[in-house]
């Protein structure tokens, strides 16, 4: 999902709602225990295994995106 809000161009998705949307999952995610919150940090750090360059550099960021570090 994150993914798609951020590299979807903007005349497919409004940008507003886009930001909105990641503001929503950062606080969903933040209400997750310490325990949760690392094997949400570590499934981030392999599912930027299967993507490259730039999508891959987002998704190893999210943790600290999304303030779960």
């Amino acid at each position: 999902m994150a993914i798609f809000l951020e590299f979807t161009d903007e005349n497919s998705l409004n940008p507003d709602a886009a930001v909105e949307m990641m503001e929503h999952i950062a606080a969903e995610l933040q209400l997750l225990k310490n325990d949760e919150k690392i094997r949400v940090i570590d499934s981030f750090a392999e599912i930027a295994k299967a993507y490259r360059g730039d999508e891959s550099d987002f998704v190893k960021a999210l943790p600290d995106t999304l303030g779960l570090r």
